[in-house]
């Protein structure tokens, strides 16, 4: 009954630290929501923040499963009803969410760097065009007859 006592404490500091990283995802969610958007918009002033928000809460969920691995580590099959509970299904159905949010955003995202590749593309070819067109300008020269 000691071992199943000094269980309860790491219990409890899992299922907050799985409520902490619940929070987390549902914000990550809203990001990739707001990023979709942003993406379908063409707003890249905005997917720019976005993304800066979400490496920061994906540096903070790291952290989150770093100590859940290193709780479970430490509890072993004691703690297994903790790692199965209803927070930690969420956390995985959130995980979820999140990926399917951003396979929509993904092909939007490749569009528009397939748009800027062209776009680039036809730049340069201009400004090559535009090059050549002045360089023949100088070296053409025009021979008048003063005579007429």
């Amino acid at each position: 009954m000691a071992r199943a006592s000094s269980i309860e404490p790491q219990a409890e500091s899992v299922l907050e630290i799985l409520a902490a990283q619940c929070a987390d995802l549902e914000d990550l969610l809203d990001l990739a929501r707001r990023e979709t958007t942003a993406a379908e918009q063409g707003n890249f002033e905005e997917l720019m923040r976005i993304t800066s928000v979400r490496a920061t809460l994906g540096e903070r969920l790291e952290v989150y499963h770093r100590q859940i691995a290193e709780m479970r580590a430490r509890m072993g099959e004691a703690g297994e009803p903790a790692f199965r509970s209803a927070m930690a299904e969420r956390a995985v159905a959130l995980a979820v969410d999140i990926q399917t949010q951003d396979a929509r955003t993904r092909p939007l995202l490749a569009a528009h760097r397939d748009e800027a590749a062209a776009a680039l593309a036809h730049l340069s070819q201009t400004r090559r065009h535009v090059s050549a067109y002045l360089r023949d300008g100088r070296s053409v020269s025009v021979a008048c007859d003063q005579r007429v």
